[in-house]
């Protein structure tokens, strides 16, 4: 018994009871074709039940099972037609009109086997796809590819320098005099930096590319690559123009880092700045080569929203170079330069979502500090290494005082009318820097967030009573002040008589204040949401020896120290993972000779 699809809806209980008896007839005719071969069936419902057992759907049990609920479902249909009078039935059947020609009449399948059908095809399906390996629920790729995490950023920048027209223009190249040297001043011009001539609108990229991959559940092996101008530690920019050369692209971090056991975690290798600080001491971009540990004792109690995390590592600076002097068979052994730093973080989260840091950190450089030679007998053998050479400075940029490092044996001079002083430049002092930061963060809204950071910084290696103690050969040559430049412009610090006044100094503090999108805050959108928006403030004091100027950051006062001012900036997220930003940066120097420079950043930040 089939019912048209012409049937009033009024009429559908009655045929749907019909069907079921249908579907009742059949079941004979499945058990008799399950026991013998399989033969063409007149109703439909073997044939498709027989073609899914077939083709592996369905089991010849999960056929059966469908074929016994069916007849259930006709017991029940029957004893319900048996309540209902014949006349209606017979009446609703006659009001049947016969089917036009070519009809083709398709029976009825309760719901509920419908359902069943379709639930076993997924499952047979699903799990056959599993055992095979080529797709489980999910997932549309192999386990291997969730352990890897691919990002990377682009920055376009748009840099304008701004020099003060009063502004001094003795100030040397440290680098650059130490790469070229050694420099004889009674003879040679000493390479200065510019200090007059704006530069506007250089166009400059930052672009990189990293690399992140689970192992073993609980460790993390990562690489990034970066652009740079040159292998220095502290800018990842890189210029364009150059008659369109193509850019330099170097390794920025190759690091391992795994929790040992919960709250303690390591990492070796070279990695971005681990250690809670400011740009007032380290430059944003400065990766650290070495070791690094890290252990959370309130994660290891068990205690949450709170921190106590404490922090070390050993960073290489340079090995020593196992063949210094090159030109003497009597080799040197100098020690190895590293920095050695510690922190204690003490961290709390707040139920009204308020978060509050406080850090203090001691960071030794060891080995950094200039001294001057022994008696060095220039006079004799040209190129001559004198024994205090390797105790340049690395990367230095300007700010930290300065001092010749060669000490000259005039009495091997043999005309003593030959005033050549070949030397290079060293640092006067040591550092071994204090680090005190501290931050607190408001939730505004669910994306707005305000924060204010302080840090503090104090230079214990500053030894201003002692920088003539090796004598006026050792004398400090800038942070000084003349006390009659006009009549003795060569009036030293170290001088008998009437020295010049030494001004340098070993402090420095800034305060910065945030509030938006902290995904903003250093323009990188990463994670920065479409309307995202942020505006920085900050103001710098760094005296120019609190902390060596190699690893400052390079946009304040174009790096180094010994610079006051401020910093005012804003981002705004157009799109996902797209911002565009803008800061100006304002400094002056706090000592020695005049040197103002205001830089003006134009950026677009595209990160994913």
């Amino acid at each position: 018994m089939f019912v048209g699809f012409k049937l009033r809806r009024s009429r559908h209980a009655m045929a749907h009871g019909a069907a079921a008896v249908a579907l009742l007839w059949t079941v004979p005719a499945f058990a008799q074709q399950a026991a013998a071969p399989a033969q063409p069936s007149d109703s439909a419902m073997v044939n498709l039940v027989r073609l899914l057992i077939e083709q592996g759907v369905l089991t010849p049990e999960k056929g059966k099972a469908l074929m016994d609920q069916a007849q259930a479902e006709a017991v029940q249909a029957r004893a319900a037609l048996a309540q209902v009078p014949a006349a209606p039935v017979q009446q609703a059947a006659a009001e049947l009109p016969p089917p036009p020609a070519g009809t083709v009449r398709v029976p009825y399948v309760p719901e509920t086997v419908r359902n069943q059908i379709k639930e076993g095809l997924r499952q047979e399906v699903l799990a056959q796809a599993k055992a095979e390996g080529w797709a489980a629920p999910g997932k549309a790729a192999p386990d291997w590819v969730d352990n890897i995490r691919i990002h990377g950023d682009l920055r376009f920048r748009s840099a304008s320098s701004f020099y003060a027209k009063d502004n001094s223009p003795d100030y040397i190249d440290v680098s650059e005099f130490n790469a070229m040297g050694p420099i004889d001043l009674t003879r040679q011009l000493a390479p200065r930096i510019n200090t007059t001539r704006d530069k506007r609108n250089n166009m400059e990229i930052r672009a990189r590319i990293g690399l992140e991959a689970t192992v073993a559940n609980r460790f993390t092996l990562g690489f990034q690559l970066a652009t740079g101008e040159n292998a220095g530690p502290i800018s990842t920019n890189a210029t364009l123009g150059g008659g369109f050369r193509k850019r330099d692209l170097w390794l920025q971090n190759a690091y391992v880092k795994g929790e040992l056991v919960p709250g303690v975690t390591a990492m070796v290798g070279r990695f971005d700045n681990p250690l809670r600080t400011t740009d007032l001491m380290f430059d944003p971009d400065l990766a650290l080569d070495g070791l690094y540990g890290e252990a959370n004792l309130a994660r290891i109690v068990g205690e949450d929203g709170f921190t106590l995390a404490v922090r070390g590592g050993a960073f290489p600076v340079m090995f020593e170079d196992t063949d210094y002097p090159s030109t003497s068979s009597e080799k040197r052994n100098w020690r190895d330069r590293y920095l050695f730093s510690g922190q204690v973080e003490l961290a709390k989260k707040f139920g009204n979502g308020v978060e509050a840091h406080l850090a203090g950190a001691y960071h030794n450089f060891t080995y950094l500090r200039g001294h001057v030679s022994a008696p060095c007998d220039i006079y004799s053998v040209e190129n001559v290494e004198c024994s205090t050479d390797a105790l340049r400075p690395l990367f230095a940029t300007k700010g930290n005082t300065l001092m010749f490092l060669r000490r000259f044996d005039t009495t091997a001079n043999p005309n003593p009318n030959d005033p050549r002083q070949p030397q290079y430049l060293g640092l006067k002092f040591a550092y071994r820097v204090l680090d005190l930061s501290g931050s607190v963060s408001v939730p505004i809204s669910d994306r707005v967030v305000a924060r204010l950071t302080g840090n503090y910084l104090y230079n214990f290696g500053f030894n201003p009573k002692g920088i003539c103690a090796e004598g006026a050969d050792g004398a400090p040559l800038n942070n000084v002040v003349l006390s009659d430049p006009a009549n003795n412009p060569l009036q030293g610090a170290c001088d008998v008589t009437n020295p010049a006044r030494f001004v340098g100094g070993n402090q420095g503090y800034g305060g910065y204040f945030s509030i938006g999108d902290p995904n903003l805050f250093s323009v990188n959108p990463r994670r920065a949401q479409r309307g995202a928006w942020a505006v920085n403030l900050a103001y710098k004091y760094l005296e120019s020896d609190a902390v060596p100027d190699s690893f400052t950051d390079s946009d304040f006062h174009l790096g180094g120290t010994n610079a006051r001012g401020f910093v005012i900036g804003g981002a705004w997220a157009p799109y996902d993972g797209i911002a565009i930003g803008a800061r100006w940066l304002s400094a002056n120097q706090i000592v020695d000779a005049p040197l103002a420079i205001d830089v003006l950043h134009l950026d677009l930040g595209v990160a994913f």
